[in-house]
């Protein structure tokens, strides 16, 4: 039984090795630098304006980028640029328009002014979507019916582009939170400080009544046109947002992927 030995040894070392025998990932990756995780519920959205629950916020804090964070080693928590440049400070008007010092009382701040100015340079993943043909057009914003319904994944266009992040993106995507048919689970709060905020939702929600009244097919509404009261582009780096009142508060939502 002597020879059962060398078999024995080839069959314990024929099990040895860096992977688990039931590893559920392709061998080809093993040497890349991917990071898997997993997920105890599904998501619902991964659309920041809808999504506000835990499970989902696994996802989109991995995928956008707020203007703020917080500073990972200092306790208490800390405040610090991500997207913007620096952390907004506060001014104050009274209710004529005049600045008012930073000790000013509550009762006598009518609004708060928060000038945002974002990184230069900043691109967005290559996608899809910001593929540019050699005209300079967009590569797939003109797809037929047929060449949507042939198309299952971002892996069906293989032509990518990107471009620079603007201040006009983080504006439309507060006007994006505005939209009552999105449903933003925050757009109630936010009307109650962003000057504005309500009557731009209220103006967006008639537009859509009537484009539905006319059987208008398309539900897209072009967010640019339209104006929100108390958000104001400066210039391509630059945004001013201002609250009723005073709201300390606000520069917490900007740590916020939404």
């Amino acid at each position: 039984m002597w020879w059962l030995t060398p078999l024995l040894f080839v069959w314990l070392i024929g099990g040895c090795s860096d992977s688990g025998w039931n590893n559920p990932y392709p061998r080809s990756d093993l040497a890349r630098n991917i990071l898997y995780s997993s997920f105890s519920e599904r998501p619902k959205h991964l659309d920041p304006v809808r999504s506000y629950s835990a499970n989902e916020y696994e996802f989109i804090a991995q995928i956008y980028e707020p203007l703020l964070q917080y500073h990972f080693l200092k306790r208490p928590y800390e405040l610090v640029p991500l997207s913007a440049e620096r952390v907004p400070v506060a001014r104050y008007y009274d209710t004529k328009g005049n600045p008012l010092p930073e000790q000013a009382d509550s009762g006598e701040i009518a609004i708060s002014e928060y000038e945002i100015s974002i990184k230069q340079g900043m691109l967005y993943q290559p996608h899809p979507a910001l593929a540019r043909d050699n005209s300079g057009n967009y590569r797939y914003h003109q797809l037929g019916q047929q060449q949507i319904d042939s198309s299952n994944t971002l892996a069906d266009f293989p032509l990518t582009g990107t471009r620079e992040v603007t201040a006009e993106d983080f504006i439309y995507q507060i006007k994006r939170l505005a939209f009552p048919k999105l449903s933003s689970p925050i757009a109630g709060i936010m009307a109650d400080y962003i000057i504005g905020f309500k009557q731009f939702g209220e103006q967006l929600d008639a537009l859509y009544e009537r484009m539905q009244q006319q059987g208008t097919n398309n539900k897209y509404i072009d967010l640019r046109p339209y104006a929100i009261e108390g958000v104001q582009l400066l210039d391509r780096y630059r945004f001013r947002i201002r609250l009723k009142g005073k709201y300390p508060q606000f520069v917490y939502w900007l740590a916020m992927p939404f």
